[in-house]
């Protein structure tokens, strides 16, 4: 038992340390993902407060109020899901300590439960912090049960976390066989994989939102179809607001069930599993050929362009500012006619928006979203002296690093915003100026990205998935990227007065070239000695 608390201790102090920035000292270390953690608890919050109060102020005086709890438990395990879905391939299955790990005198058993704790934690943090607001908003909104019903919602929230974990783990072993046997193939299967869950998640927020505009008309029906496939969800708002112990009981069963069921068949033969999927089966078609050669850059670009288009959770996590930033252009180009209406009915109730700014702050704002240089050196992991050794400069594995994401950012941009510009009835002035902006942040963004990672490296994390998601260097780069877009739209606000609202983009775009050359200053001096000394 002892070996096993020590596994579980283990297990979550690497899920807390893969937060951490940089080195420093240990106390250091579990403070900065403490930090993170409560950062993800917050986003819950807010997320769960925004819709429960919403939702309860509809519900309640039509006397469904029971609807925002089965509602929000639903929300719950989706946000679960989304966070830890592609997690388990790397954590449960796919670590890179397994060797040593299987050689330790555990079993295998108590290594997968460990591993497993970890994973239910994570979807603990979000599943209590969306269930809390929902039962003070059922409470506020004239609910009954007062503190008894946040006891018994806060022991149904231990239970419900157990769902998307059980998801996550049958989800990951997939990924984890699909890797191992179909080789090549298998990116392109967890990419697929990747965007039918965040369709179904896009598609889940965009009907909540919908719902929001008349929801009590919807209740009953919402209700009745929740009496087939979301029965457990059902047994939860009863246990919790009527007080049964039969749908506590049955809501209890639906949940440790398949979680224990699906935890046995793999923990009994977790050893055996982790080897095969281990193992890379031989290609039986293979040819002599010629072997093409190519130049130093050229070479570490096409390893950049396969690490990114190869890692689904890197992909999607770095990359999705910029898939729905031609998802909006495109959108805006589509109904080009009713937009245009819009801004015309907006200007002759003489509240006309200024169009460029608003274009100017969603794009920035999506570019800013966009990190595929903040993980890049993290991900080198153990392979680092090869890059290190290799016959290139450290200011020239900086170039193609950071051009890397210019040749994924700056042809999107390009297509966003002339779609936008030919959308809003943009001028070429204006174009040009919104596709200055856009590629002077984007600039500004990648070498921050890089510089971050130079400075907070993560070069043994177990998977590529901890580095992508939970490294402090992504964290640093995403807030310093919004902090850009905010100091910009301060700088507007200040200056719109004096120069117009066209004019007013010139500071903030006067402050990411400052950035770019900043940036670019401390990544050839500094940088070059933190990459050498890595």
């Amino acid at each position: 038992m002892r070996k096993f608390y020590a596994l579980v201790k283990l297990n979550l102090k690497a899920m807390l340390s893969s937060f951490r920035f940089g080195g420093g000292k240990k106390k250091r270390r579990a403070a900065s993902g403490l930090g993170a953690l409560i950062f993800m608890a917050v986003l819950a919050v807010y997320l769960s407060g925004t819709y429960s109060f919403m939702f309860a102020a509809q519900l309640a005086p039509i006397g469904m109020l029971k609807l925002e709890i089965l509602m929000m438990s639903v929300l719950a395990v989706v946000m679960g899901l989304v966070f830890t879905l592609f997690a388990a391939q790397g954590v449960i299955f796919g670590g890179r300590d397994n060797d040593l790990m299987l050689a330790m005198p555990v079993s295998a058993f108590s290594l997968m439960l460990a591993r497993t704790l970890a994973l239910y934690v994570e979807n603990l943090v979000f599943t209590l912090f969306i269930m809390m607001p929902a039962g003070v908003a059922y409470l506020v909104f004239g609910g009954g049960g007062g503190a008894v019903l946040l006891i018994v919602l806060t022991l149904c929230t231990l239970f419900l976390a157990l769902v998307p974990t059980f998801f996550s783990l049958i989800f990951g072993f997939v990924l984890a066989w699909a890797s191992g046997k179909l080789g090549g193939r298998s990116k392109l299967l967890s990419n697929l994989l990747y965007m039918a869950a965040f369709a179904v998640f896009m598609v889940l927020l965009m009907r909540m939102n919908l719902a929001m505009g008349d929801l009590a008309s919807y209740a009953m029906g919402i209700e009745g179809a929740f009496s087939g496939w979301g029965l457990p969800f059902l047994l939860l708002a009863q246990a919790a607001c009527e007080g049964s112990i039969l749908s506590l009981l049955g809501f209890v069963a639906f949940c440790v069930a398949p979680f224990l069921l699906v935890v046995w068949l793999f923990a009994g033969r977790y050893k055996k599993i982790v080897t095969s999927l281990g193992a890379r089966s031989a290609r039986s078609d293979y040819r002599l050929g010629r072997v093409s050669a190519s130049g130093a850059r050229r070479a570490l670009l096409k390893k950049e362009a396969g690490k990114f288009f190869g890692t689904p959770i890197y992909l999607f996590n770095s990359g999705m500012g910029l898939i729905l930033l031609l998802g909006a252009a495109a959108a805006a180009l589509v109904f080009k006619s009713k937009l245009s209406g819009l801004l015309a009915e907006l200007e002759a109730a003489g509240s006309g928006l200024p169009v460029l700014p608003l274009a100017a702050l969603a794009v920035c704002f999506l570019l800013s979203t966009v990190m595929i240089t903040a993980p890049s050196i993290s991900l080198e992991g153990k392979q680092l002296w090869i890059l290190k050794e290799a016959p290139i400069s450290a200011r020239g594995v900086f170039l193609v690093k950071v051009g890397f994401q210019l040749l994924l950012e700056l042809p999107s941009l390009l297509l966003s915003t002339i779609c936008l510009a030919f959308a809003l009835g943009l001028s070429a002035v204006d174009w040009l100026l919104l596709f200055a902006l856009g590629a002077a942040l984007s600039v500004c963004t990648a070498l921050l990205g890089l510089f971050a990672n130079l400075c907070m490296p993560k070069l043994d994390a177990p998977n590529d998935t901890v580095v992508v998601k939970q490294s402090a260097s992504v964290m640093v780069a995403m807030l310093g990227g919004m902090g850009l877009v905010l100091a910009g739209a301060v700088l507007f606000v200040l200056t719109r007065g004096l120069l117009g609202p066209t004019l007013a983009l010139l500071p903030g775009l006067v402050l990411f070239l400052a950035g770019c050359a900043v940036l670019w200053r401390l990544l050839a001096t500094r940088g070059e000695q933190m990459f050498l000394e890595l």
